[in-house]
């Protein structure tokens, strides 16, 4: 699994651009840096773009990118995110007075781009060859419920709620070689490090952090991680010393001082993603 980053910052300036990630030149992680950091042919080559939430920094670049590529592909993309963000998108982006309803022309039976609403926790295939499936499972001899394994090309997703004003999406998205962790802008929460300790193959999390820790207060009603928020909320990883923590998502206006207390932390593993930076896991 290769790992492009397109933006990864909280907010946009000429050396800032908002959360995107690649996945192997098919897959993207939110739209937030689409149309700044691909070529034209690159984003006709997207065939799923995982959605996480509704919030304009995440989703921003989904207009654009249907505008460039209208007559160039002879199948949709396919927007993969929550029922709560699919009907902020249908009613509120896609509505023919911010924007076209991309999800309805040339014509509804073949638009430019597709809403597939996704249940939390209920994993689903994405893939070249494989469109979009719930995932079959088999039962082996301790009844624990198991994925098929995954066909060439195949991804494996699942979206886990966290904590953020609207609905959003962490997800654990599972390759051949393994699987890797995108928490979604949230504040503390659970759920998803369950998820994640139950994970064996886990090579990977991407977990954002938005404000120094004197904005505390904001971070909280905002759903976000400070600093100290986000140190105590690795205490819940059982592995946190062997997985490596990708940290994005910092607001520019508060860069250096994020990044200092960030640093001072002591994170075992941690690494800022910074613009153009490829992880292969």
């Amino acid at each position: 699994m290769r790992v492009r980053v397109l933006g990864c910052h909280g907010g946009e300036t000429p050396r800032h651009r908002t959360t995107c990630f690649l996945i192997d030149e098919r897959i993207t992680i939110d739209a937030g840096a689409v149309c700044r950091s691909l070529t034209l042919d690159e984003q006709v080559g997207i065939d799923h773009m995982l959605i996480s939430h509704s919030h304009m920094d995440h989703v921003k670049d989904l207009a654009l990118l249907a505008d460039q590529i209208i007559g160039r592909r002879r199948t949709p993309v396919t927007l993969h995110c929550g029922p709560e963000t699919a009907e902020t998108l249908r009613t509120s982006y896609f509505n023919n007075y911010l924007w076209p309803d991309f999800t309805r022309i040339p014509t509804p039976d073949n638009p430019v781009m597709r809403l597939e609403v996704r249940d939390p926790l209920e994993p689903f295939r994405i893939g070249r060859d494989a469109g979009a499936t719930t995932v079959p499972t088999t039962k082996s001899k301790t009844k624990k419920a198991e994925a098929a394994p995954l066909g060439p090309g195949e991804y494996e997703v699942r979206y886990v709620p966290v904590t953020h004003p609207v609905e959003s999406m962490a997800m654990i998205i599972r390759g051949p070689t393994g699987s890797i962790l995108y928490s979604s802008d949230t504040g503390p929460t659970t759920k998803l490090w369950q998820v994640a300790n139950s994970i064996p193959d886990l090579r990977g999390m991407f977990v954002e952090l938005s404000f120094p820790n004197h904005m505390q207060a904001l971070a909280d009603v905002a759903g976000h991680y400070t600093p100290q928020t986000l140190h105590a909320e690795m205490q819940k990883v059982q592995r946190r010393d062997e997985i490596p923590l990708f940290v994005y998502h910092l607001k520019p206006s508060f860069y250096d001082q994020t990044m200092k207390e960030l640093v001072d932390l002591g994170l075992k593993n941690m690494h800022p993603v910074e613009l153009t930076d490829e992880f292969t896991f």
